[in-house]
């Protein structure tokens, strides 16, 4: 009976060891009970768990490599398209050929968006980028998003509001939520008329922050409340309006990283979209 119950200790203690990812030692013998057999099998599944983790090591290490060579192959040649555009730019001697250089210049700009925007999904979307949460300003992160498009907004003349906010505590990572609440701003401002407004809010509750960035623009139809934080989905409203469909797809793998959501809802006039960030 004795025997019985340091067993089931030992099977106990096995199991804690594996859930608390500690490495397990080889059983000291194998006897023909079912105790016995429990705790080699347990051993046997600590080793198939661990050679697991190291091959997903190794893969996400080969992953992050791929990316760095894609990215490194992709960025070569813009930057010497670059370099000849620039050249090209003081040999040109009439107005049709700058016109066409213009041309030219603007869909290099366009490629170097997309390929930065293709390396950064690719990054996000297999972790390489690494959250570093911290108690910081929720407000100066919100103020940084503003202040970032609001070349963007004056242009069309649109006014970006920011609604008092509370003392409102939710470690993230200052540069990342920023691009991520940046898109959303940016988002609302191409979609919306000129001389118009964008509000943006926050607030908290027991389990959650809540940003909400609403706009008075072109709107979504309601199947697409669940879709437009797709990879390279664009709305129905989009016609005429540049873009790759990636921007909201970005911020949502931010938001995630940060153990957040993202939602939208459709209005009369315009799109509500919220960040949810956890508060600890």
């Amino acid at each position: 009976m004795k025997n019985s119950r340091k067993e089931m200790e030992n099977i106990s203690l096995a199991l804690e060891k594996i859930l608390n990812g500690e490495v397990l030692e080889p059983p000291a013998e194998y006897t023909d009970t079912l105790p016995s057999k429990i705790t080699h099998q347990l051993f046997r599944l600590d080793e198939m768990l661990r050679a697991r983790e190291k091959l997903a090591a190794l893969e996400h290490s080969q992953i992050k490599e791929l990316i760095a060579e894609i990215a490194h192959q992709m960025r070569m040649p813009l930057a010497n398209l670059e370099s000849y555009t620039e050249l090209l730019s003081g040999a040109l001697e009439n107005d049709a050929q700058r016109h066409y250089l213009e041309a030219v210049c603007k869909s290099e700009q366009q490629l170097k968006f997309l390929t930065e925007s293709f390396i950064k999904t690719a990054r996000l979307e297999n972790r390489i980028i690494q959250i570093k949460k911290e108690s910081v300003s929720l407000r100066d992160t919100i103020l940084k998003s503003i202040l970032t498009a609001s070349r963007a907004a004056e242009a069309k003349h649109i006014d970006i509001r920011l609604e008092a906010l509370p003392e409102i505590s939710a470690p993230h990572d200052a540069g990342w939520l920023a691009e991520a609440i940046y898109n959303l701003i940016d988002n609302s401002i191409k979609y919306s008329p000129e001389n118009s407004a964008i509000a943006i809010k926050a607030a908290a509750d027991e389990m959650y922050v809540r940003i909400v960035v609403s706009d008075f623009g072109a709107g979504i139809s309601e199947d697409e409340e669940s879709r437009i934080f797709k990879r390279f989905y664009r709305g129905k409203n989009t016609s005429g309006q540049p873009g790759f469909g990636l921007g909201l797809y970005i911020s949502r793998q931010i938001v995630m990283l940060h153990g957040g959501f993202m939602k939208a809802r459709r209005k009369e006039n315009g799109l509500d979209m919220y960040i949810f960030l956890p508060v600890s």
